[in-house]
């Protein structure tokens, strides 16, 4: 939540686009989801009832066709002429065969009766089989001697699924569906074998496949809630079926049940007390609502992107003179105040824009004021800092001078004020701020002279000058603050000889300049603290004032891209190094510029 609110908190442009955007959705999310709840309810209700018609009509077919089962066998039964047939039998007439032939015919012209009825059978209980189908008879039958029993000692039809082919005849593993029931001889009124009338499954199987819709289901199911037969597999549909019909009463009309997934539309079949169950997915009746969805979110499209193209056009025209005024404050902020703002607007912005141009003016003035005083500022305050060094340094060097000579080390003595005179001529050097490398190289020369006699057991030091940058110029007094940093600093402290090297080196389009010591190194608290403070100069409170007057010098002549480096390390040592340019500021002398 609170991405999006910053996502619109800090452009106009996106909350202009929001406004239009809320403006034309939500009137137009009203009347898409009004119409889509009435259309949606119609429909589901048309399409459930339509699958439920369609699964009623396929009840009725199946039914009708058990009906016919049923009555082929009251036809039987009732003719004449297969009870002729059948007395011949029981009056033990030797020719047998005679009546197995008239009653095959018999009963072939009797299943043309009815075009669905695949075979008509007689079981006599004299082991005699009739058929109505020129299929040749198993030689061993494979009905269940149980249910020949039930069959022919109850009145009501027995019904057997048998999906490897008849019971009776060899009929090439074609599935049937038998119903036997009793064979009565009329002329004694008892039982004396079982008729049996099949029905091919592939019969039954084009009655039920109907369409139901993707994943949608038919089941054929007993009285038990056993499955008889079912359109597809699916063992996932066939225990949900399973388990509802045997936990619910069904009557002979199609009901509706509404179930996780699925509506389960279910029938009962009155000839024989099995139930007709169809499974619809709900997805299939959300379908056309689906679509009437799918149209509605084309039109909530295709006007989205409309509203996008309108509300841009209308945004850029709103905000052009303000992205012209952030634009503006952009190339000010980067110090350029010369950078034109052209007022095309009369209205407020136009205003605004008017009021920045003057108060960029007066910024411009009041920054050029300040940045005078600035220059004259650290110019007097670098003077200071070599005013408040001289003394102290004049002071020791002219101590150790008198000493010397007290001690009639004249030649010494000789030397350092010789090196003295020298360390103050280039210091001077005309009151320039820039002065060639070499120039900058033989000033540290001449301090390390001093303190090489006056330390001459604690330090050695080493001086490198790459002369292909002895002409260029580097601002005064940057190294001998570095120098006497690292021997009171880095050198004294380690209470044994050290080594102290000054490089001046040219690094591809730079120049750089190193003070490095083998002293005791800096702690890396310190480390960092005067991390903090060559990056923010002296913004930054810190007890290095030269280092920092350093470092603020060179970005002011040269650049915030160039500076100082320190990297140290306890007991190994410092090194101090400095980034300047190639060419800095030629012969001219800086200072005089700075302080006009």
């Amino acid at each position: 939540m609170n991405r999006i609110r910053s996502f619109f908190r800090y452009s106009l442009g996106r909350r202009l686009a929001l406004y239009f955007t809320l403006m034309m959705l939500l009137p137009l999310s009203a009347a898409g989801m009004t119409v889509y709840r009435a259309s949606d309810m119609r429909m589901n209700n048309s399409a459930l009832q339509l699958s439920a018609q369609i699964v009623s009509n396929v009840a009725l077919d199946l039914d009708q066709l058990l009906t016919d089962a049923k009555s082929m066998i009251d036809l039987v039964i009732r003719d004449d002429t297969i009870q002729h047939h059948i007395n011949r039998v029981f009056n033990s007439e030797n020719n047998t065969e005679d009546v197995q032939i008239s009653l095959n015919l018999r009963l072939k012209q009797l299943g043309e009766y009815y075009k669905n009825i695949y075979g008509v059978y007689l079981i006599l209980d004299n082991g005699m089989v009739a058929k109505s189908r020129y299929y040749s008879i198993h030689e061993e039958l494979e009905l269940p001697a149980d249910f020949y029993r039930q069959a022919r000692n109850h009145s009501d039809v027995k019904w057997r699924l048998c999906p490897t082919g008849s019971m009776i005849v060899n009929n090439m593993g074609a599935g049937v569906l038998s119903a036997a029931a009793s064979l009565t001889d009329k002329s004694t009124g008892l039982p004396c074998g079982i008729i049996i009338v099949d029905i091919r499954l592939e019969t039954i199987r084009k009655m039920v496949n109907v369409y139901l819709g993707e994943n949608g289901n038919v089941f054929l199911m007993d009285r038990s809630g056993n499955v008889l037969m079912e359109q597809m597999e699916d063992d996932g549909q066939r225990e949900t079926v399973s388990e509802f019909i045997r936990g619910t009463v069904i009557g002979e009309e199609t009901e509706i049940h509404d179930n996780a997934h699925f509506f389960i539309l279910s029938s009962r079949l009155p000839e024989s007390g099995w139930t007709l169950t169809g499974l619809v997915h709900k997805n299939f009746i959300r379908q056309n609502s689906r679509q009437i969805l799918k149209i509605l979110l084309w039109i909530a499209l295709i006007a989205c992107l409309i509203n996008l193209l309108v509300s841009r056009l209308l945004r850029a025209y709103e905000l052009r003179p303000i992205h012209s005024m952030m634009q503006f404050v952009g190339q000010v902020e980067k110090g350029d105040f010369d950078t034109p703002l052209f007022v095309v607007r009369d209205d407020e912005i136009g205003a605004l824009a008017v009021s920045m141009k003057k108060m960029t003016l007066h910024i411009k003035e009041l920054l050029h004021t300040v940045r005078q005083e600035q220059e004259r500022f650290r110019w007097a305050e670098f003077k200071a800092l070599q005013a408040q060094i001289n003394p102290h340094f004049l002071y020791n060097t002219l101590d150790s001078v008198k000493w010397l000579i007290w001690e009639g080390e004249n030649k010494k003595a000789d030397d350092m004020v010789t090196a003295l005179t020298k360390f103050f001529r280039i210091g001077l050097s005309g009151g320039c701020d820039l002065i060639p490398v070499e120039c900058e190289i033989a000033h540290v020369e001449s301090y390390l002279k001093i303190q090489k006699i006056r330390y001459s057991r604690e330090f050695e030091y080493t001086v490198y000058l790459d002369h292909s940058i002895s002409g260029c110029m580097v601002p005064k007094l940057i190294l001998q603050p570095l120098v006497e940093n690292a021997l009171y600093h880095g050198i004294k402290p380690a209470r044994r000889k050290c080594r102290l090297f000054i490089n001046a080196l040219q690094q591809e389009d730079t120049i750089l300049l190193e003070v490095r010591d083998d002293g005791v190194g800096i702690p890396q608290n310190q480390l960092q603290q005067l991390g903090k403070l060559l990056k923010y100069g002296r913004k930054y409170p810190s007890e290095s004032y030269g280092l920092g007057n350093i470092c603020d010098r060179i970005h002011i002549l040269a650049g915030e891209e160039y500076g100082i480096e320190i990297v140290s390390e306890l007991g190994i040592g410092t090194s101090v190094r400095l980034h300047l340019p190639l060419k800095l500021g030629g012969n001219e002398n800086v200072s005089s510029t700075a302080r006009r």
